[in-house]
């Protein structure tokens, strides 16, 4: 936590003492599913992606042209969902049979980028990146549903992280690729497609007693202002 909040204050810091910086917002949308392991394998087919939401500040910090890095605090949502195929306890809460169960965990994260911009010349301009993100999960839910019957919610329940024994600290290898339209010397625009994989276990897989990461998709959208 201490590391989290060193980075936010080394970004706010650069971000005032720096020209040419560009701060911004980021919202996105996308998947997030566990990563494969062979402690699991007997029961993977009952598990599948889960949505997940993202939304944060960032700042970019050019070096030239065509290099910057970008850091900044994201709130970020991962899980799963797992389709029981008999009564089982997840978390804490009573699944029944036929019941889909979603769980979600929600992270602060401080993503540590290098980017790559190719100059076109024009008002439109790709980019590539990749790094680091590293996370603290504040909270967690279950919401089971019966998607057999019509998908209606049967329970939502909080996730005590402290009596699961929930690993909150996460890391997350991060790339992806983008695109941004100036709209003015001051505003641009852009949008982005990152996929992230989960480098720490914090999932405890309930009907296997073993332990994984989340890996997912995420698409985003947002604008930037250069100070």
């Amino acid at each position: 936590m201490r590391f989290i909040l060193f980075t936010l204050l080394l970004t706010l810091v650069s971000t005032f003492a720096v020209a040419q910086v560009s701060i911004g917002l980021r919202a996105g949308y996308g998947f997030s599913d566990l990563q494969s392991d062979d402690a699991f394998d007997a029961v993977s087919d009952q598990f599948s992606n889960a949505s997940s939401l993202a939304f944060g500040i960032y700042a970019e910090l050019p070096f030239s042209e065509v290099f910057s890095l970008r850091s900044g605090v994201e709130i970020k949502r991962r899980g799963t969902t797992v389709m029981v195929t008999q009564d089982a306890t997840i978390f804490g809460a009573t699944v029944p049979t036929g019941a889909e169960a979603k769980t979600r965990f929600s992270y602060i994260d401080v993503p540590l980028l290098a980017q790559v911009n190719i100059p076109t010349g024009g008002k439109i301009q790709p980019y590539v990146f990749g790094g680091a993100s590293f996370g603290y999960a504040t909270n967690g839910n279950i919401r089971t549903t019966a998607p057999d019957i019509i998908e209606f919610n049967l329970m939502t329940a909080d996730i005590d992280l402290e009596n699961i024994d929930y690993e909150r600290f996460h890391v997350a290898a991060v790339g992806g690729l983008g695109v941004r339209a100036t709209l003015s010397e001051k505003i641009k625009l852009f949008v982005e497609g990152r996929y992230e994989q989960g480098l720490t276990e914090s999932y405890e897989v309930p009907l296997a007693t073993a332990k994984t990461g989340f890996k997912g998709m995420n698409f985003g959208a947002g604008f930037a202002i250069t100070l």
